[in-house]
């Protein structure tokens, strides 16, 4: 749980001038039947990580050594006829979120964005390896 941990600390260091915006330390669960991002607008929500260990080098000793994909998605969603002034500065905040996690190989950041009826959900996908 370390990176998602140090993605809640990097993501609200960034969203710290954008008074409209916020982080929850929660996951992003369901409240009775609807997601926790979308009831609780402009906060942004930060899943589980998700590990995937493959072997990069096999050794004769068998020591093989390791590559530690770990993926961690957040959401954000926002009211698509509301949006503040500041979403274009606010998503490359939360993009760049993954540039300040040390201690990897590669570190990526992506965003997609899905409009259903008048909200805008973004979902952030960062990719940090580790050998």
């Amino acid at each position: 749980m370390a990176i998602r941990e140090d993605l809640i600390t990097q993501i609200t260091a960034k969203l710290s001038g954008h008074s409209a915006y916020s982080i929850s330390s929660e996951l992003p669960y369901s409240s009775g039947d609807q997601l926790l991002y979308e009831k609780n607008m402009r906060t942004v929500y930060v899943d589980e990580q998700q590990d995937d260990i493959t072997d990069l080098y096999p050794t004769l000793d068998s020591q093989d050594v390791k590559q530690t994909l770990t993926t961690v998605n957040a959401y954000l969603v926002t009211d698509a006829k509301n949006q503040t002034s500041d979403i274009n500065t606010v998503l490359a905040n939360v993009l760049a979120a993954a540039d300040g996690i040390t201690g990897k190989v590669q570190n990526d950041a992506l965003v997609t964005t899905d409009i259903v009826a008048d909200t805008i959900t973004y979902t952030f996908e960062y990719n940090f390896i580790t050998i």
